[in-house]
């Protein structure tokens, strides 16, 4: 599909400005954005809605529903296309400090990385994009599509105004013929990934008290220990070697499908596992060949985030802990709803006889999202990246979460996720994208 106008005129304008580009880049990653603390969210929104409506002409404003906000704008050019470009100004919170090799906020080059928190996950494709569509008018006087603007601060908190976002713009936002979602995608370097879909996500605190001080170690044999029965719990969901065991769920899953299986090469080649574990320096993996890869990307799956109880300081205090608290993700595919983990779990814990010990708190939870590998948004996206000299791979369904089933499921609307270019080290310290990312996604 053609919007008929000159790339290469546009493209040409982005590489003479690479410098540009790179600094217009760091100023934003240098904006602390912590979604869970609140740190830097207002002014990056005001920053994001004044930067869209001075440098390229939209309408915008911040809506607000009870939470961070959310930028909003469009540009309409009274053009028969409509996108909507979807994605998150928020980040994760930066610790620990000391492993870092330069502040989380300082965006410094490295040889030919920029070190930052939002880096790659994904404040550094967010603004490359923006820098893109400034090129775009800059050269065309006018963008070839119209474009909607949705811009999230709560996306590392599980999105809560999203939902409410949608409902309220539902007319507006169905006016889009399809979303776009950039973010580095090159797990493998030349190896850009078209992702069709992602997993849900239900993320689940577990708290147990047991007494209202914490009691002499001494009589552990005749009270409960809060930290075993959430331990209990842990060991009735996931064994250390053979992984989930989530039985309520695994009997509903439908994936992977013939057509995903179809797909598995390109996934396996794009995403070479020895690179991942080599980036976060990982020992050994509990899986291997085509068997890990159909496990993480097409099951269910459960996780132990955190897991806090006692004493751990320094010195010795023998105490039976008076609470504990356990805090997991559960990551759902299609066929299985939110519901079905929420059920589940509490099934569990009644049959181990602590329903009345232990307190379930669902801090945030949404569905998955998936979209056909033939929807005409998936051709015109690999189109681009023909143009760019490059081959694209197709991904059904990626491991992590993010709300796009409100735009694929509830709108109706085609999403895709992907971009050119590197980076590394989402939510963990030393997060990074290549210097040549930036202008890589703002040619796209």
């Amino acid at each position: 599909m053609s919007l008929g106008f000159d790339a290469k005129k546009v493209v040409d304008r982005i590489l003479s400005k690479r410098d540009y580009i790179v600094e217009e880049v760091r100023k934003l990653l240098r904006m602390p954005s912590i979604s869970g603390t609140g740190e830097g969210i207002e002014d990056v929104a005001g920053y994001l809605r004044d930067w869209i409506r001075d440098r390229l002409g939209a309408n915008t404003t911040l809506l607000r529903y009870g939470g961070h906000p959310i930028v909003y704008g469009k540009l309409d050019h009274r053009k028969e296309k409509t996108i909507i470009f979807y994605n998150m100004y928020d980040v994760q919170p930066t610790g620990p400090l000391e492993l870092w090799s330069s502040p989380p906020f300082e965006a410094r080059i490295v040889e030919d990385k920029i070190i930052a928190r939002g880096a790659t996950n994904t404040k550094g494709a967010l603004m490359s994009t923006l820098l893109g569509f400034e090129a775009m008018v800059e050269v065309l006087g006018e963008s070839p599509v119209n474009i909607i603007f949705a811009l999230e601060g709560e996306e590392e908190l599980g999105s809560p105004s999203m939902p409410k976002f949608v409902e309220d713009k539902k007319v507006e936002l169905q006016e889009a013929d399809t979303g776009l979602f950039t973010i580095p995608s090159e797990v493998e370097f030349g190896k850009p990934r078209i992702q069709l879909g992602n997993k849900g996500i239900v993320f689940i605190e577990l708290k147990c008290s047991t007494s209202k001080y914490e009691v002499h170690g001494s009589y552990s044999r005749g009270f409960y220990n809060p930290a075993v029965i959430l331990s209990k719990i842990v060991s009735e969901l996931i064994d250390p070697h053979f992984g989930p065991k989530i039985p309520w769920l695994e009997e509903k899953t439908v994936l992977p499908t013939p057509e995903d299986l179809m797909l598995l090469d390109q996934l396996i080649e794009c995403t070479p596992l020895e690179k991942m574990m080599g980036s976060h320096g990982i020992k050994s993996s509990r899986l291997k060949g085509r068997e890990w890869y159909q496990a993480v990307f097409f099951k269910p799956n459960v996780n132990v985030d955190g897991f806090t109880a006692g004493y751990t300081g320094p010195g010795t205090k023998t105490v039976l802990p008076n609470e504990a608290t356990l805090r997991i993700d559960f990551r759902i595919v299609p066929n299985i709803e939110p519901e079905d983990v929420i059920e589940g779990l509490k099934a569990l814990i009644e049959r181990l006889g602590f329903s009345n010990m232990v307190e379930v708190n669902v801090l945030d939870g949404y569905t998955w999202s998936k979209i056909s590998p033939n929807a005409p948004v998936v051709e015109v996206a690999k189109e681009a990246y023909s143009d760019m000299g490059v081959k694209p791979y197709i991904i059904p369904l990626i491991t992590g979460s993010a709300p796009m089933y409100l735009f694929t499921r509830v709108l109706k609307i085609p999403v895709i996720v992907t971009g050119p270019g590197h980076g590394e080290r989402a939510h963990a310290p030393n997060e990074f994208i290549t210097v040549d990312t930036t202008w890589k996604t703002a040619s796209y």
